[in-house]
């Protein structure tokens, strides 16, 4: 079945979300994209790809009733945007954070199970096919007992307006840590590092991450690197499995025997993955209908909130001793 879809937040990511759509829209998935910014300047860009642009959802809803609407406009949007939409789409894809605070998290999670509706919140690395591999191996004894992850996720890119780098990437590297040690709950978070801009917006930092038996996190995030760095590195007691989940995403295996590297060339992106994942749950009366489990949802929310509060905690340390 052929369905309707709406894109609400045509930015960077958001335009990435819409090429996606249109290869799926190749397959006869899709029969339809509809699109909406509140910057009218978008329309030029998305009228060359999209079925439809829009400046108001409401009035792409009430145009073309889509079957599934992504969200993937500012995260302090989505809360309002999500409980609003449900009331007339049972099934979203929220990209990550799901919201502001376990609140809201909890919230949109409630309201989806109250409409007997679809979620997907963008946690893609859990899509990643290099980050499949690996837990894989890990799963298979490669490098024994998995006992510490290090993740890294470094761009060159300058920090947006209003930038907050626990939301746009940190979360990444908590949700990934947590889920490859069997989504286990983590017992203590500590922002050991950070660089805050002008106006105290935190743009680069580093994360240690402390789990039950033992087991540990670390995650350095930010924007204005000096090169790329987008590896996992994960640490067993018998090896250690590096995972490069950029443009040429490869695996690579080190033990007391061999190291043995994996490049991978074949998989579809991530992001189609999830598109297509969603596709199948929308269209399935059976199986899951919130990816990942709402308890996965809102402890990374939980966690993104307390590195926060961490860092506002500092701020007014600092401008107390100033004044």
């Amino acid at each position: 079945m052929a369905l309707k879809v709406g894109l609400v937040g045509c930015g960077r990511w958001g335009m990435n979300h819409l090429k996606t759509l249109v290869e799926l829209k190749k397959t006869g998935q899709i029969a339809s994209i509809h699109a909406c910014d509140i910057k009218p300047s978008k329309a030029g860009d998305v009228e060359l790809i999209a079925d439809s642009f829009h400046t108001d959802w409401q009035e792409m809803v009430r145009q073309f009733q889509p079957d599934i609407i992504a969200i993937v406009t500012p995260a302090d949007t989505h809360c309002m945007l999500a409980l609003s939409i449900l009331n007339h789409c049972h099934t979203l894809f929220i990209e990550k954070p799901i919201g502001l605070s376990e609140d809201e998290a909890t919230a949109i999670i409630a309201k989806t199970q109250e409409v007997g509706g679809r979620l997907l919140v963008g946690h893609i690395l859990r899509f990643h096919e290099a980050i499949r591999q690996a837990m894989e191996l890990i799963s298979a004894g490669a490098i024994g007992e998995l006992q510490r992850i290090e993740f890294n996720r470094l761009t060159t890119r300058p920090p947006p307006d209003y930038p907050n780098i626990f939301e746009a990437m940190a979360i990444h590297g908590i949700d990934t840590a947590c889920y490859c040690f069997g989504e286990l709950e983590p017992s203590r978070l500590t922002v050991e590092n950070v660089t805050l801009d002008n106006n105290s917006n935190p743009t680069n930092a580093s994360i240690s991450i402390e789990f039950p038996g033992m087991k540990e996190a670390l995650v350095d995030v930010g924007w204005g690197g000096k090169q790329e760095n987008r590896q996992i590195n994960y640490f067993g007691s018998k090896g250690k499995i590096s995972v490069e989940t950029g443009q040429t995403a490869k695996v690579i295996i080190s033990s007391e025997e061999e190291v043995k590297e994996v490049v991978i060339n074949q998989a579809p992106p991530p992001l189609l993955r999830e598109w297509q994942f969603l596709y199948d749950i929308h269209s399935s009366d059976t199986g899951e209908s919130i990816y990942p489990q709402p308890g996965s949802i809102i402890r990374s929310v939980k966690w993104v909130e307390s590195a926060n509060m961490q860092i506002q905690t500092t701020s007014t340390e600092l401008n107390e001793r100033i004044e």
